[in-house]
């Protein structure tokens, strides 16, 4: 079975599972020249992946391991996450209410959480420590925003 088969595979085993109501899209490229393997449109209620990032992030991660399928299966279930969220709306609310540039960073963090919380739950079947690095790598600059937050407070 075709790499990309195995994908679509288990991305419509993961939506069947757990009932992930979205369109689906996967392209080669992120439009956006940014490397971010996929991205939910709350709007469209849609997950797009972007393989060449994918691809990217995971021989970057993972050296000389064949985990691109597996890699990929966390980012949909993270951005499955995002999609299934029952607080996101009122999350973006109120992020889009608030000036508060310190406040925003702790939101946008908190988003980010919820959604690694929920796509743990879709990708059981992965080790552990293959997901927590993926995790950890993609909310590092998320804490580190907060972090410098509290150090411009006088927090820290």
């Amino acid at each position: 079975m075709l790499v990309n088969e195995r994908l679509v595979q288990k991305i419509n085993q993961m939506v069947e599972n757990f009932d992930i109501s979205v369109d689906i899209h996967i392209e080669a490229k992120c439009p956006l020249n940014r490397n971010i393997g996929g991205k939910y449109n709350a709007g469209e209620q849609s997950i797009t992946l972007y393989l060449e990032e994918i691809q990217s992030q995971s021989d970057w991660m993972f050296p000389n391991e064949d985990v691109f399928v597996e890699y990929a299966s966390v980012i949909f279930a993270h951005e499955a996450g995002h999609a299934t969220d029952p607080y996101l709306q009122k999350l973006v609310e109120l992020y889009d209410s608030t000036e508060d540039e310190f406040k925003r960073k702790k939101i946008e963090l908190l988003v980010e959480v919820q959604a690694w919380k929920i796509a743990k739950e879709l990708v059981k079947d992965l080790p552990d420590g293959f997901f927590n690095k993926i995790k950890r790598i993609s909310l590092e600059h998320h804490y580190e925003a907060v972090s410098q937050g509290f150090k411009d407070e006088g927090v820290a």
